[in-house]
């Protein structure tokens, strides 16, 4: 099975039908028995605010030939590149409010969740097989070529604990939401020590027909949290939707592109 690169994108939603969520398109319905046997792939990125629109504009031009789609708050930032930028309203804090409003992130704290990431993914997913995320500041040295990614989540394996584990250690004041986030999508709390913390600055989606679930509990993770005051765990809301979703975490598929990428990371960019 090759993979193959496409420019077409179509925005999307997702919506609720009858008691299901479905990935709606402008065009319509995905259909997932129509999926070929080769495999496409895009990139895609989150740029909210200047800081980040620089820095995205970087990252896309380190990888000119492969499609990437940027949610951006001013696509017209990107009018020059050869890319679909989307014009995008964020839902959850950026990092202006994270810099202005919000308690302090990190130092055992846990980082700043960005849940908007999820929309990018989405985007990228209505006509691709498989999204690539990339954090806007990220570089790529040498993109290597790309082999084939297996259906659901892969992330890097700089964490491999559960979700529970990862809350004995790391900002364990989170545990009594993240119990509380469990029972919600599950009935129980048994999931935190199945479901994975997952490393959140570059991962992939590809689709099987589940990803919708897996986007349905992210969004309700992202929204539960955030409505109790806990701006940080992204990755346990990732681990638990896509256990939610019937999905194992896949560690090895992105190794490959691990040593060409560079984060910078160090929290909320203000210049």
């Amino acid at each position: 099975m090759s993979i193959k690169v496409i420019e077409h994108i179509i925005p999307t939603t997702l919506t609720r039908k009858a008691g299901k969520v479905f990935c709606v398109t402008l065009a319509g319905t995905l259909n997932y028995s129509d999926m070929s046997t080769e495999m496409t792939v895009c990139f895609c990125t989150l740029a909210i605010h200047e800081p980040y629109r620089r820095r995205a504009r970087l990252l896309c031009a380190d990888a000119p030939m492969v499609p990437w789609i940027v949610l951006t708050d001013e696509p017209e930032a990107f009018a020059d590149l050869p890319f679909r930028a989307i014009r995008h309203a964020p839902t959850g804090p950026m990092a202006v409010d994270y810099l202005a409003r919000l308690p302090p992130t990190g130092h055992g704290r846990g980082a700043a969740a960005y849940h908007d990431k999820r929309f990018a993914l989405i985007a990228a997913l209505q006509d691709f097989d498989t999204a690539i995320y990339l954090d806007a500041d990220s570089r790529i040295s040498s993109l290597p070529s790309l082999d084939t990614f297996p259906s659901g989540l892969a992330v890097l394996p700089l964490v491999r604990n559960s979700v529970a584990e990862h809350l004995n250690h790391w900002g364990s004041w989170r545990r009594p939401v993240f119990v509380d986030l469990a029972r919600h999508l599950t009935g129980n709390d048994e999931v935190l020590h199945s479901a994975r913390w997952c490393a959140e600055s570059l991962l992939a989606v590809t689709r099987d027909g589940r990803e919708c679930r897996f986007f349905e509990a992210w969004a309700i993770g992202a929204n539960f949290l955030q409505s109790r005051g806990v701006y940080s765990g992204e990755g346990g809301v990732i681990g638990l939707a896509a256990a939610y979703a019937g999905w194992s975490v896949n560690y090895d598929a992105l190794l490959g592109m691990a040593a060409s990428i560079q984060h910078e990371g160090g929290g909320p960019k203000e210049t």
